[in-house]
C-alpha cells in the first residue's frame, strides 16, 4: 500500500473515532437533556398542585374542584400522610400507571393511543415518564406522583439518532476527501525528489534537487542525497581520472616496447624458436596497445564533453571509411552494398563520427562468415524530424539476446572464445555508444541468430551556431 492511502487511513481513522466520540456524547445529552426539563416540569406542576390542594382545604371549600385546570394534559395522584388518595387528574382516571418511590423518573409504556390526549398527533401507543415527589406545605406532607406522555420525545430522539448518524458519515467522508488531498500535499516534495533522483545517472551526476529553503525534514534529506551525490561523482570522477592516467602512463613504454620488439626481429641471426616466441610476444604487445588506446579514449569521451562540431556528407565519410576497410572485405570475400537517401549532410564532430562508423564496421567484418554480406543504408529517421539513420548490417552468428542487454557495457563480449580470437576487447561498442550520446542521438541493436545483425546509429541533422 503507497504512503498517501496509508496517511489517509490514519487521518481517516482519527477523525472516526474522535466523530464518533463527539456524537455519541452528543446523542447521551441530548437523550439524558429533554427528561431532565420534564423532571423540572413535573417538579413545579407537583407544587402547583400541593399549593392550590393546600389552600382550598384552607378555604374549607371542596377539595380538588377547580384543581383540573392545574393537572390539564398531566397524569396526577395526589396522596395526603396517611397514603389516602386526595387528588386524581381526569387522565389518571382513566389510566392506571404503577408507582415507584424514589428519586428518579422512570418511563413507563401503555397500549391507549397517543391520539386520545393531543389531537395532532397520531395512534402511536403513549409512553409516560413518571416521577414521585414528596412535597410539605404549611406543615402537611403529600406525596405527589405526576407523569406526562414522551411519546413525542422518544421519536425525536430517534430522528436525532438518525440526524447524528448521517452527519456522522459526512463527518468521516469529508475527512477521507481532506486526509486524501493532505496527504498528497505532504509527499508532493517526496515525490518530486523521487522525480529527481531517478533522473540522475552516471552521466548526470552533476545534477541536483533544489531545497525548498523550509528547514523541514524533507530539506534535510534533500540535503543528504546532494551530499551522497557530491560524493558519488568525486568518486566517479577520481575513476575516470585514473583509468585516463593509468592508460596514458601505459602508452608510452608499451610503445618503447613494441619498437625494441621490432628493432629485434629485424635481426636475421635470431634462432628460430626465439624469433617465433618474440613474434608471440609482439601480438600480444598490440593488443595490449590497443586496449590502452581503447581505454585512453573512452577516458577523454567520459571526462570531456566538448564536440568540435562542423558541416559534413555523412555518405562521404562513410564511403572513405569502407575504402580503408576494402582489402580487408575482400581477404574475406565479403559482399558490401549500400544506400543512401540524398546528401545526407549533418552537422557534427567529424572524427567521431567516424570512429562509430570505423568500430561498426570493424566489427561487421569482424564477426561475419567467410562469404557474408554487409549492407550500409543512410536515411532520414523515422523517429522524428531533423534526424538521420546510419544502418549497418551484417551477416553471422548473430546476437544471443541475453548479449544484446549487455553489449554495449565495458568489457562485455558474446563470446569469449571466438571474441579473444578475433582480437577484441569489449570496449568498441562502449565508445560508439558514448559518442552517440554526446550527440545527442541513440544507438540500437537487432539480432536473430543466425540472421541478420543490424546496429542502428540515429543522429540529429544539427545545424551549424
Amino acid at each position: 500500500m503507497k504512503i498517501r492511502n496509508r496517511i489517509t487511513l490514519w487521518i481517516s481513522f482519527a477523525g472516526l473515532a474522535s466523530s464518533a466520540v463527539l456524537s455519541l456524547v452528543v446523542f447521551f445529552w441530548g437523550l439524558e437533556t429533554p427528561y431532565e426539563f420534564l423532571d423540572q416540569e413535573l417538579e413545579i406542576r407537583a407544587h402547583t398542585l400541593t399549593d392550590e390542594l393546600t389552600r382550598e382545604q384552607a378555604e374549607g371549600g371542596p377539595v380538588a374542584r377547580d384543581l383540573e385546570r392545574f393537572s390539564h394534559l398531566y397524569w396526577a395522584r395526589v396522596y395526603d400522610a396517611e397514603g389516602r388518595e386526595i387528588f386524581a387528574s381526569q387522565m389518571a382516571r382513566k389510566i392506571a400507571l404503577p408507582m415507584q418511590p424514589g428519586d428518579q423518573g422512570y418511563l413507563v409504556r401503555t397500549t391507549i393511543p397517543l391520539g386520545s390526549f393531543y389531537s395532532d398527533e397520531d395512534d402511536e401507543p403513549a409512553a409516560f415518564w413518571n416521577r414521585v415527589f414528596t412535597v410539605t406545605v404549611g406543615g402537611a406532607r403529600y406525596q405527589a406522583h405526576v407523569a406526562r406522555p414522551v411519546e413525542s420525545l422518544v421519536g425525536e430522539s430517534i430522528e436525532s439518532a438518525i440526524m447524528i448518524g448521517c452527519a456522522l458519515l459526512a463527518s468521516v467522508l469529508t475527512v477521507v476527501v481532506v486526509g486524501y488531498l493532505v496527504a498528497g500535499k505532504i509527499l508532493r516534495p517526496v515525490q518530486e525528489i523521487n522525480r529527481l533522483t531517478a533522473e540522475i545517472t552516471e552521466k548526470t551526476l552533476e545534477k541536483r534537487i533544489p531545497l525548498a529553503g523550509n528547514r523541514d525534514e524533507i530539506d534535510e534529506l534533500a540535503a543528504s542525497l546532494n551530499e551522497m551525490f557530491n560524493r558519488l561523482q568525486y568518486s566517479f570522477l577520481r575513476q575516470k581520472e585514473f583509468v585516463a592516467n593509468a592508460s596514458h602512463e601505459l602508452k608510452t613504454p608499451i610503445t618503447l616496447l613494441r619498437l625494441s620488439m621490432e628493432e629485434t626481429l629485424q635481426d636475421e641471426h635470431l634462432p628460430l624458436p626465439l624469433q617465433d616466441q618474440l613474434l608471440a610476444q609482439e601480438r600480444a604487445l598490440t593488443r595490449i596497445s590497443q586496449l590502452v588506446k581503447s581505454l585512453l579514449d573512452l577516458s577523454r569521451l567520459e571526462l570531456s564533453e566538448v564536440l568540435e562540431k562542423e558541416t559534413f556528407s555523412l555518405g562521404e565519410l562513410v564511403a572513405s571509411v569502407v575504402t580503408e576497410f576494402q582489402a580487408l572485405m575482400q581477404d574475406q570475400h565479403l559482399t558490401f552494398t549500400s544506400q543512401m537517401a540524398g546528401a545526407c549532410v549533418i552537422h557534427a564532430d567529424q572524427e567521431k563520427v567516424r570512429r562509430i562508423v570505423i568500430n561498426l564496421l570493424d566489427n561487421a567484418i569482424r564477426y561475419n562468415q567467410p562469404g557474408g554480406e554487409i549492407r550500409c543504408r543512410i536515411e532520414p529517421s523515422s523517429a522524428g524530424q531533423g534526424q538521420i539513420a546510419l544502418r549497418l548490417a551484417n551477416t553471422g552468428a548473430g546476437i544471443d539476446s541475453d548479449d544484446r542487454a549487455r553489449v554495449f557495457d565495458q568489457f562485455y563480449r558474446c563470446e569469449k572464445s571466438r571474441a579473444t580470437a578475433h582480437g577484441g576487447s569489449g570496449l568498441g561498442l562502449t565508445i560508439v555508444k558514448r559518442i552517440v550520446e554526446l550527440h545527442g542521438g541513440s544507438i540500437t541493436v537487432t539480432s536473430e541468430a543466425p540472421q541478420w545483425t543490424v546496429f542502428v546509429v540515429t543522429l540529429p541533422l544539427g545545424s551549424p551556431a
